[in-house]
């Protein structure tokens, strides 16, 4: 049997744990997730929330939050600004961890993530920007995987953020940054994060 599951950085040790019911809530406050972002700005929290946005579940620690500054740049949970690369982005710090499991080992490629709302996989989130970066495949720069006004999300190619291959195991795990703004005012519903992949 094959299971995803999108973990942050917020178990006791510290360690991954799984969103599990919960939702991935962007804000405008590391500590506060009904702090709302401002228009055209990215957020400054990455929580884990009950609801819309609900109480926060975060558990033993914090997830992490990584704020898009420029292409090429980002802030760490607040920090000045750094270049998006591997050395600069620990494992640890991500915003996210996918990990795909399997009964028997198997190899995955042609895995990609994207941002879509929430009904149909080939549409874009309504109302949002997003980038995101994979840390550990040498990138440098962020990757946009969705722009409601610019007609650009879903599981689409060129749309959406390729992930690395994976060779034989049973356990696979990607670690990635997700940076959000929204491009109105007001909640933002029809958006959802997701995941596929072809493994053998």
């Amino acid at each position: 049997m094959a299971t995803f599951t999108f973990d942050g950085y917020m178990g006791a040790g510290p360690a991954w744990a799984d969103f599990a019911a919960n939702r991935i809530v962007f804000s405008g406050s590391l500590t506060d997730l009904t702090a709302a972002i401002t228009v055209a700005a990215f957020q400054d929290g990455t929580h884990a929330g009950n609801g819309t946005p609900g109480t926060d579940q975060c558990g033993a620690n914090h997830a992490n939050n990584v704020k898009y500054l420029t292409g090429s740049t980002m802030s760490v949970n607040g920090a000045g600004s750094e270049a998006i690369n591997d050395t600069n982005l620990a494992e640890i710090e991500c915003s996210l961890r996918v990990h795909f499991s399997h009964g028997s080992a198997v190899a995955i490629s042609g895995a990609r993530l994207y941002a879509f709302d929430n009904s149909v996989v080939t549409n874009e989130a309504v109302g949002i920007d997003m980038y995101a970066f994979e840390r550990g495949v040498a990138a440098t720069a962020w990757t946009l995987i969705n722009d409601d006004s610019g007609n650009i999300g879903g599981d689409n190619a060129g749309e959406r953020l390729a992930l690395g291959d994976k060779t034989s195991a049973t356990d696979h795990y990607w670690y990635i940054a997700l940076s959000a703004s929204p491009e109105s005012v007001g909640a933002k519903a029809s958006f959802a994060i997701g995941c596929a992949l072809t493994y053998s």
